[in-house]
């Protein structure tokens, strides 16, 4: 049985691929909110920790796990490791395609603290972040004390209250609207900097570097985190399909 880890693009992609097979797995998501039809697939709506994932692999004789969940879910992909480990599990990591680091045009972050630091260094004022809700907390020390923030948040619920239970001002909140060229909030905001996360094509990384290089803003963008090196990395679902075959 195979285990795939999503919510995002390369989860769908990571679905049509194994749908072919005609044979059931499991598709797993911290939450239930993304859209996605699964004819063989099991679905899972819960975050696992070390102990329940390692528990739900020997009680479902899961061989073969494949992350295709978000660059940046870091203690999901360090929770399929340790597991992988124990187990002896081999884990697929189905990437996506990152185009070439801009040093000239964009400031990179290491992380979140670093973010905080570079842009406080720079005298940046008002800021859009458009690196998730989940970034609200993680920026908290900017937005309380230093700078005017915006986020671009999804439009659900969910966000919404993640945000309202930081303390986050609603009035400073945006939503996210598919197919909406990246121009438009900026050119409403006029933010001197945009912060964004090294997402990936399939993250929209190019137009939002693109839409603020137009509109002559600051770009700060936080690296990628390493993937564990046990994970047999691959691109595409042809590169996919023939990993799960090997």
């Amino acid at each position: 049985m195979i285990l795939i880890f999503g919510g995002t693009t390369e989860g769908r992609a990571a679905v049509n691929v194994i749908e072919e097979a005609g044979k059931p797995y499991y598709y797993s998501t911290k939450g239930d909110e993304q859209d996605i039809y699964l004819h063989h697939g099991i679905r899972l709506s819960s975050a696992m920790t070390r102990r329940t994932l390692k528990a739900f692999c020997r009680q479902n004789d899961i061989r073969l796990l494949i992350d295709a969940a978000h660059p940046f879910a870091i203690q999901l992909h360090q929770t399929v490791e340790k597991v992988a480990h124990t187990l002896n599990l081999l884990v697929i990591r189905f990437e996506r395609i990152y185009p070439p680091r801009d040093e000239e045009h964009i400031t990179w972050c290491d992380d979140f603290e670093d973010a905080i630091r570079q842009i406080r260094k720079e005298d940046i004022f008002t800021l859009l972040a458009l690196t998730g809700v989940q970034s609200i907390a993680k920026l908290k020390p900017l937005w309380q004390e230093s700078a005017c923030c915006y986020f671009r948040i999804l439009n659900r619920e969910s966000s919404r209250r993640l945000a309202e239970r930081e303390g986050f001002p609603k009035k400073y909140l945006h939503y996210y609207h598919a197919g909406e060229d990246e121009r438009i909030l900026l050119q409403r905001l006029h933010p001197e900097a945009i912060l964004i996360k090294e997402s990936g094509l399939s993250g929209g990384f190019n137009e939002k570097v693109e839409a603020a290089l137009q509109e002559g803003i600051r770009i700060f963008a936080i690296r990628r985190p390493p993937m564990p090196g046990s994970f047999m990395i691959v691109n595409g679902e042809h590169g996919l399909r023939r990993m799960i075959e090997k």
